[in-house]
């Protein structure tokens, strides 16, 4: 599983690099995956790999993830990479806030 996450986030850390970004990725566990800036933009992006049609994120970790865009002045999203689908940035907009965690519904 941490092969899979790990793959996937240096490819995005590539792409973002081949698209003009400067990117710092996070080893290990740590969170935000990446730290991204262009052009005075900073975006801070957590990765995730599933299969599954929902993501359940823990409150924690979202809320983690919006504190350091702040703090870094950006904004912050989730990568959804889809087995044998492409990846799709995803904004905390779009996440909804259930009782215990927020839920990412993934649409093909």
């Amino acid at each position: 599983m941490y092969k899979k996450g790990y793959e996937f986030e240096r490819a995005l850390k590539h792409k973002l690099e081949s698209d003009g970004w400067t990117v710092i990725r996070s080893g290990g566990s740590k969170k935000p995956d990446l730290v991204c800036a262009r052009n005075g933009k900073i975006l801070v992006i957590e990765c995730k790999a599933t299969a599954a049609d929902i993501i359940y994120l823990e409150k924690e970790e979202v809320r983690h993830l919006e504190k350091v865009a702040k703090e870094f002045g950006g904004e912050c999203a989730y990568c959804v990479k889809r087995d044998k689908a492409g990846w799709r940035l995803v904004p905390i907009s779009e996440l909804v806030e259930a009782e215990k965690n927020f839920v990412l519904r993934l649409k093909d």
